[in-house]
């Protein structure tokens, strides 16, 4: 028996390549769905990813998809039904690399390329997916956010800025497509070890620490912690959870 119930379709993992994504499309092919997701330059990881899943009995699609390119994203989702007939759920798990520094000294164009990768991206995501959902009777959405959302950190701003309207676009699908049998959520992410967290260079006594010694369990996320939530959150499990933003950050936020 599977941990987590998903009904005929797949699963569309934005973002695959990386180590959070990574850890999610396998527990979605764990979990007895199939999976598609996309990557924008780590090819390798991808095709990797993708025997993982075959070999666990799934089927799987890749694609190297540009979010900024709104027909490049509604190819993918198109291709997707095409391939498995229906989309169960969507888990947007991607995001640029991230400029650690006070907001007003960050280049404007880091500024302004990142609130174009969060929300920009998203929206295109959001654009494509939700009347692939309403076609299908309807799924879940589930976006990666940031703890920092729910407890600003200095020097964090390129990051929760642009993922606060990425949940705020969340709670508005939410709000307007939950008569359509559509759930959206986010998952704010806090210090986890593995991907993003692992590859800022942080001093002693930078963002790092500052987080680190803030958090009431005293010790980074496992990773698994991480996929477990957003997994849940995404399955028919959490059928009756919607609007929420659910903190996995060891109580640094609360």
């Amino acid at each position: 028996m599977t941990k987590y119930r998903f009904s005929e379709g797949a699963a569309l993992v934005f973002g695959g390549s990386g180590g959070l994504g990574t850890g999610i499309v396998n527990l979605l092919a764990e979990s007895g769905s199939d999976v598609a997701f996309t990557y924008y330059k780590n090819k390798e990881s991808a095709e990797s990813n993708l025997k993982n899943i075959e070999g666990m009995g799934r089927s799987g699609l890749i694609g190297s998809v540009d979010l900024l390119d709104m027909t490049n994203v509604q190819n993918f989702v198109d291709e997707t039904k095409e391939k498995f007939g229906r989309i169960h759920s969507v888990i947007f798990a991607t995001g640029p690399f991230l400029h650690i520094m006070p907001v007003l000294e960050a280049d404007p164009k880091d500024f302004y390329y990142t609130l174009d990768a969060d929300i920009k991206g998203f929206y295109h995501v959001l654009r494509a997916v939700v009347p692939a959902l309403k076609e299908g009777g309807g799924g879940s959405i589930t976006a990666l956010t940031t703890a920092a959302i729910h407890k600003y950190i200095s020097t964090d701003g390129l990051s929760s800025i642009p993922k606060a309207g990425v949940q705020h676009l969340c709670t508005a699908i939410a709000r307007e497509e939950g008569h359509n049998g559509i759930r959206a959520n986010c998952v704010a992410v806090g210090l986890i070890a593995v991907g993003l967290s692992q590859e800022i260079d942080s001093p002693p006594g930078g963002i790092l620490d500052q987080w680190m010694n803030q958090v009431p369990l005293g010790r980074a996320g496992d990773p698994q912690e991480l996929f477990d939530a957003v997994v849940f959150l995404a399955s028919e499990n959490a059928g009756y959870i919607s609007g929420q933003s659910l903190p996995v950050d060891g109580g640094y936020s609360g």
